[in-house]
């Protein structure tokens, strides 16, 4: 019997399945091949009961918990540019708004649909540009929460929400593990797509610049968030670049790929903490006997 989706018995005890939970990095252009591990998972036939995703990881993670299929991702995917996702609005703050990933959205989605109507329990993670610290949304607009996620400093304009200004989710926690457990999972998948980022070379335009800053931070709390994985799938993208939507078709096979390798270790690492937390429960509910 399969122990990710029934309970048995096992000398003894009870295992009950461990609640999945799959976290999605940022990435950019990049993060089109999250589908790509999107898509083995789901042939795997492994059940994620939440997910959570930062920058462009969140466009992934809302279209999954939506119940977009795979192929409607795909398309979406292979079709983004920078042109359907910045446009050009003159402020004090800057210059490029991100108002077409929320339109871009709501176009997706059919609407401006509100978290619970999600088929999957889903979180996405911002940033307070004031404080610095994470701000998670799980309520309200969609197709806010990812907009906001997406908006690089520097480059995109920051978003005035509830009183707050709010940038992308990369700056606090660029792989989004601990959210995810703080939603209930107890098994954490994470699909990081910055491993390789700390990669220097020499900035040749502006963007480029901005880019690099903006990684410096975001490896520092993707060291700290890599350790509270249990699986984590780190593919080498070093070829590719950060603004580079041409190559859609080819990361998201990578990713396929990649993730597919990994499905029985992902199985037996699952297995392996499932048997250990319920040996524990187990132990913890027996009455003591006396001698």
């Amino acid at each position: 019997m399969d122990p990710r989706t029934h309970s048995y018995q096992h000398n003894g005890y009870m295992i009950k399945p461990l609640k999945i939970g799959l976290a999605l990095s940022g990435g950019t252009a990049k993060s089109v091949g999250h589908v790509g591990a999107i898509k083995a998972i789901e042939e795997s036939a492994i059940k994620i009961d939440y997910v959570a995703g930062t920058s462009g990881g969140a466009i992934a993670a809302t279209a999954y918990a939506a119940g977009r299929s795979l192929s409607e991702m795909e398309k979406v995917a292979n079709a983004l540019t920078w042109g359907k996702l910045a446009s050009i609005k003159f402020s004090r703050l800057g210059f490029v708004s991100s108002d077409n990933i929320y339109e871009l959205m709501i176009q997706q989605f059919g609407g401006d649909i509100d978290f619970s109507d999600l088929k999957v329990p889903c979180s996405v993670v911002g940033t307070d540009l004031h404080s610095g610290i994470k701000h998670v949304f799980n309520s309200g607009s969609v197709a806010k929460a990812v907009q906001i996620s997406c908006s690089l400093p520097h480059f995109f304009l920051p978003i005035e929400y509830e009183h707050k200004m709010l940038i992308d989710g990369g700056l606090s926690e660029y792989l989004p593990i601990q959210t995810t457990q703080d939603m209930g999972a107890q098994f954490v998948i994470g699909v990081n797509l910055g491993s390789q980022m700390g990669d220097y070379n020499k900035p040749k335009h502006i963007l480029q610049l901005f880019m690099q800053v903006n990684n410096l931070v975001a490896r520092q709390n993707m060291r700290r968030s890599v350790q509270y994985a249990d699986f984590l799938i780190e593919p080498d993208l070093t070829e590719f670049s950060a603004f580079d939507f041409d190559n859609s078709e080819k990361l998201i096979e990578l990713l396929y790929d990649l993730t597919k390798s990994k499905i029985e270790d992902i199985k037996t690492a699952y297995n392996d903490k499932n048997k250990l937390i319920n040996r524990v429960r187990s132990t913890f509910k027996q009455p003591n006997k006396r001698q």
